[in-house]
């Protein structure tokens, strides 16, 4: 599935059709989406990888509740996704949502889990971008990634966060 999905991923980033540059221009002006464009595509991009690392360390022990929880709620949400940003759910730019969701919790789970010290820790490349993205992101969309934040935090408490009010999903 990851495979097909970073297959799919790189197919939208390549397709002159894309508008994934007109979205970021209309939220965030010509400056902006000049400079935040390549680092959120390779946000975009990072998604599968970012899944995979999870999932690697969901099978290792002493990971805080909060952290697994987390970390089963990102692979669940990858099969039904709450869709936090609107629009025409088409290209490159439908998937910023959950690739910013993804972050959050690879950065969780990252912090919890020894940070660059650990040896199972992943790529470091990608460790050191994801706060970058994940700040970038929530310039872009501030409303909707205050509602993935706050879903996160419900999931992180053990609560149902799993809820599809407050989503742009119909």
């Amino acid at each position: 599935m990851l495979k097909a999905l970073g297959e799919q991923l790189k197919v939208l980033a390549a397709d002159p059709r894309n508008h994934f540059t007109s979205k970021l221009r209309a939220l965030t002006g010509p400056r902006e989406a000049a400079r935040y464009g390549r680092p959120l595509r390779q946000l975009i991009l990072a998604l599968p990888r970012m899944t995979l690392q999870l999932r690697q360390w969901s099978d290792h022990s002493g990971l805080p509740p909060r952290v697994l929880r987390m970390q089963r709620f990102a692979l669940s949400y990858l099969y039904d996704p709450i869709d936090f940003v609107s629009g025409d759910g088409v290209g490159l730019f439908r998937y910023i949502d959950d690739a910013y969701l993804i972050a959050r919790i690879y950065e969780s789970t990252l912090a919890d889990h020894g940070g660059s010290g650990d040896k199972n820790h992943g790529d470091r490349a990608l460790a050191k971008s994801v706060p970058e993205w994940i700040e970038l992101a929530r310039r872009v969309l501030p409303k909707e990634t205050a509602k993935i934040d706050a879903l996160l935090e419900e999931v992180a408490r053990g609560r149902n966060g799993i809820s599809k009010r407050g989503s742009n999903r119909s």
